[in-house]
């Protein structure tokens, strides 16, 4: 069972949208990360073996993927990615239980 967290960044981003649009992605990622051992078995690699991202309909969820836990670090919208050192440096995650 893979840990998540939740980066500052990632957490304001959450609470800036719509409670439906957060309810989506916080249970996309309970029923679709959380039970499994590995999360780089869904989603997309981005260049590195510990960055990895996710779909979820219009959003990007951009992690970063350590043994069995992963940080979320920012979530986007639409088809760009946020400029790299933006959220490859993001502050250290906060403990929030998804």
């Amino acid at each position: 069972m893979t840990r998540i967290e939740l980066s500052l960044k990632a957490q304001k981003e959450l609470n800036e949208m719509d409670r439906i649009t957060s309810a989506l992605i916080i249970g996309w990622l309970k029923r679709n990360v959380l039970p499994l051992k590995d999360p780089k078995s869904i989603g997309r690699s981005l260049g590195g073996t510990k960055r990895w991202q996710y779909r979820i309909g219009d959003y990007r969820v951009l992690t970063r993927i350590t043994d069995k836990k992963a940080v979320i670090l920012a979530i986007t919208h639409g088809h760009e990615l946020p400029h790299q050192s933006s959220w490859m440096r993001a502050r250290p995650p906060i403990d929030v239980s998804l």
